[in-house]
């Protein structure tokens, strides 16, 4: 026998005649958590008497009023899409990527809408651009916002700030710019991570400020005519390795030596945070070799030490070498690994400074320097162990 329903529900069976659907419809809406407020009393759905009709997802009207949080970007630079995907997602947006010439003449056959607006533009906005950004704002509502991101100029041009005033008065969305300071003409390395993230900044952050234009060097590193940058200070050594790092994939070899004992088992942040960069490198499949060059009767020194034991139980390839022994045998081979470095692949090698140095290291992609420091790990290599064996 049937129990009695609660007093303000009903069942699947009298909303059927309510709404006009069939009772196994609602019941399989009632399985899919769609029916607020639903719950089930052995086999039978009860639902609060004043619940409405659920929108079909199959209808336009559903489609339009669950729009989901989209950010068109256009014109990306290749440089940079991985490191704005990441923050777009990260803030619960969908990114989708266009080129101008592709999506500019196919507006009206959109059905999307957007929270906001990306535009990476090489010079100064023209008048096709101008029509662009205009005719996109349709698909965009007042609490959206559009960034330019311009190359090339130190200012604005007159369109920008043109823009600016038109979109804030028409609809009430902000547009902005970050102007990126970075010269064509000179070798230079770029934190794109940076400037992804003053894109969302300005995208997101920034509630109630339009028509404003920021400028960032993205924190431009450069290269002397030799390959090298200049030696660098902690923050920045640590963000270039963040950076290098983040690029690795499978296809990368990571190859690294160190007789820098001291440095090599400190607790400080930075350190700390190098070692999981080096741990998450190692879990996204990259070739990693690391080699400790330390005097062997000081071995028993290190058979507890935290990091060794994790760096051991991890994908990384930790290896072993007597100091005493290349000092005898091959004492050039200590001279070239220095304070130490981290190779990457046969394109960049990144050094360390003596501790105690103001500045901890610098880049090079000098061919001759990183070939040296290559060959000089690979000949390590042949008098090497496994430092889990060695640590036993």
């Amino acid at each position: 026998m049937q129990r009695g329903i609660k007093m303000g529900y009903l069942t699947a069976k009298q909303f059927s005649s309510i709404w006009g659907i069939t009772e196994r419809r609602i019941i399989k809406l009632c399985n899919e958590g769609r029916i607020s407020g639903a719950i089930k009393d052995g086999m039978v759905w009860e639902i609060p008497e004043e619940t409405l009709k659920p929108s079909d997802k199959r209808s336009n009207i559903y489609k339009y009023i669950n729009t989901e949080k989209r950010i068109m970007v256009v014109n990306i630079k290749d440089e940079i899409r991985d490191y704005l995907l990441e923050l777009i997602n990260k803030e619960g947006y969908i990114a989708e990527f266009a080129e101008l010439n592709s999506v500019k003449d196919n507006l009206k056959d959109m059905h999307k809408y957007y929270e906001g607006l990306i535009y990476f533009c090489d010079n100064n906005i023209d008048k096709k651009e101008e029509r662009f950004i205009i005719n996109f704002s349709s698909k965009l509502h007042s609490e959206s916002s559009i960034v330019i991101v311009d190359y090339n100029k130190s200012r604005r041009n007159e369109i920008e700030r043109k823009l600016a005033d038109k979109l804030k008065e028409e609809i009430g969305l902000k547009i902005n710019t970050l102007v990126l300071d970075i010269p064509k003409d000179k070798d230079v390395l770029i934190n794109y991570t940076e400037i992804a993230e003053d894109i969302i900044e300005l995208l997101l952050k920034f509630k109630n400020t339009t028509g404003i234009a920021i400028t960032t060097d993205g924190g431009k590193i450069e290269f002397n005519k030799n390959g090298r940058t200049n030696n660098l200070e902690i923050g920045k050594f640590y963000k270039v390795i963040n950076n290098y790092f983040k690029k690795l994939n499978k296809e990368s070899y990571l190859w690294c030596a160190s007789t820098m004992l001291e440095d090599e088992w400190t607790e400080s942040p930075q350190e700390m945070k190098f070692r999981v960069l080096n741990l998450e490198v190692a879990n996204r499949g990259v070739n990693v070799e690391r080699i400790f060059i330390i005097s062997k009767d000081k071995i028993k020194e290190f058979k507890q030490n935290k990091t060794l034991k994790i760096y051991m139980q991890s994908n990384i390839r930790t290896l072993f070498v007597d100091y005493d022994e290349i000092s005898k045998k091959q004492p050039k081979l200590l001279e070239i690994v220095n304070n130490g470095w981290d190779g990457i692949d046969q394109a960049t090698l990144i050094v360390d400074l003596p501790e105690g140095a103001k500045q901890r290291g610098y880049i090079s992609k000098n061919t001759k320097e990183v070939m040296e420091a290559y060959n000089c790990f690979q000949e390590l290599k042949k008098y090497s162990k496994n430092l889990k064996e060695v640590l036993k």
